[in-house]
């Protein structure tokens, strides 16, 4: 491991604390802020805001002061292409929950515009999830860890359950396993290798075009060919280079700090991570990992989102951007926007929230960021 990513890891571990702090639906008063305008702003009552607070003067908050959005049931909205693992997984509760709160009776059949609604209540469910396809199978049993607990201590709890099946369907590379996380007991893991296609490569002070082809193993005059370029001694800072290309994937946020935080508690520990959360400057740009096609959502949960429908078979889901990019066609290393805070993430430091999925199951992207030098 590079040394740069591993003491990102190192240092982003060391806080594992506050991470959990950050990443709950948990708001940071400003300045000028009341408890009515917070209250406005989340779609809460001023009650349920008191209340969940234990606040004795609702007229007194300070900046600085953490005020805690109790959750509330969520409408979803059935957009094109979506099927209820993937709802499921955007809002960290399993498929069996949404199933019996909407008295689904095909969980593989849901309805562009169907609206479902999302039970605060949700919890990690220990049955069948039901309805799962087009993918390596996952029962839906998971277990929440315990102080003390390992991979293997946990699958010696349950029958035709092994460590390295919790391992692969969690992601997990070297056994570290944190108390309070649910973990599925099995189900795919996955890596992604990319797509073929083309990328795009911003010209930077002091390249050649000749340096740029020999980086990508391209002859000069194919390059410049491609780009229409009739001097190949003569390009400028800032230009856009299409650069045909094998398979590749790119880190959707470039030099981000992140670490394994899938499966951890979230909204006071009824909902659980399912992905990880790639923490950078406000701003900074969100690339996309493969070639495919984009669409965007706005929501309470995600914020501004996007979905990336990969040529590799993968989707991707990326939430809390400050604004879009990109939509529709899109080649690897297109940005498709940039890094924020909304939606339910308002208050913390901004971040990407970044969730993959395999046929209809969820899977960490943390091995994928890993091998690709995230």
């Amino acid at each position: 491991m590079p040394e740069s990513r591993r003491f990102r890891a190192f240092a982003v571990g060391m806080t594992l604390a506050v991470f959990v702090g950050l990443t709950s639906v948990d708001y940071t008063v400003q300045r000028g802020d009341t408890l009515g305008r917070i209250a406005r702003e989340h779609d809460v009552a001023l009650s349920d805001l008191v209340a969940a607070n234990d606040v004795p003067n609702p007229n007194l908050i300070f900046p600085g002061q953490v005020i805690t959005i109790p959750d509330q049931d969520v409408t979803h909205v059935v957009a094109r292409g979506e099927t209820l693992a993937e709802i499921a997984g955007m809002y960290g509760i399993s498929i069996m929950n949404l199933v019996r709160a909407n008295r689904i009776s095909n969980p593989n059949v849901i309805l562009i515009g169907q609206r479902i609604q999302v039970p605060a209540s949700g919890s990690s469910d220990t049955g069948d999830d039901a309805g799962e396809s087009g993918g390596p199978a996952r029962s839906g049993r998971s277990h929440v860890v315990r102080r003390g607990e390992s991979l293997a201590s946990i699958a010696s709890q349950y029958s035709g359950v092994s460590a390295d099946d919790i391992a692969r369907a969690n992601g997990i590379l070297h056994g570290t396993i944190y108390a309070g996380t649910r973990l599925f007991l099995d189900g795919p893991g996955h890596v992604a290798k990319g797509s073929a296609g083309e990328i795009n490569y911003e010209v930077q002070s002091g390249d050649r075009l000749g340096d740029i082809a020999a980086k990508y193993g391209l002859l000069v005059s194919k390059l410049a060919q491609l780009n229409g370029i009739s001097n190949p001694n003569l390009i400028r800072r800032g230009q856009n280079l299409v650069i045909p290309t094998g398979t590749t994937w790119v880190c959707p946020v470039q030099s981000a700090g992140y670490f394994n935080d899938w499966g951890f508690p979230r909204g006071g520990g009824v909902r659980f991570h399912e992905g990880n959360d790639l923490f950078t400057k406000h701003g900074s740009p969100v690339r996309a990992p493969v070639a495919g096609t984009v669409e965007f959502v706005t929501g309470s949960i995600g914020g501004l989102q996007f979905r990336l429908h990969g040529n590799d078979g993968i989707k991707y889901i990326g939430s809390h951007m400050s604004s879009f990019g990109k939509d529709g066609k899109v080649k690897a290393g297109d940005i498709l926007g940039y890094v924020g805070n909304t939606g339910n993430a308002k208050g913390t430091r901004p971040h990407l929230h970044f969730g993959m999925y395999l046929g209809n199951s969820v899977i960490n992207p943390y091995p994928t960021l890993i091998a690709h030098d995230c």
